[in-house]
């Protein structure tokens, strides 16, 4: 197993585990309806490469704008 950031959606920011060969969840919300959830590599200036789980419609941009707030945040809070 290892443990993912999400990124986008309901789930925006918690972390989570993903079993090992899996790269796609979904998630039923009342509010947003069906969340779908990909795994994807995203290169953030400061952090290198991350593996991140993002909403499958998230485009590339606002997901490095997104994962990197999270991990400056997380960061910080260290």
């Amino acid at each position: 197993m290892s443990i993912v950031l999400y990124v986008g959606g309901s789930k925006d920011g918690t972390r989570g585990f993903l079993p090992n060969g899996f790269s796609k969840t979904m998630l039923e919300t009342v509010e947003h309806g069906r969340e779908i959830y990909v795994e994807r590599m995203v290169r953030l200036a400061r952090y290198g490469t991350v593996r991140v789980m993002a909403l499958e419609s998230l485009c590339e941009d606002l997901l490095a704008s997104r994962a990197a707030d999270h991990y400056a945040a997380a960061a910080s809070a260290a």
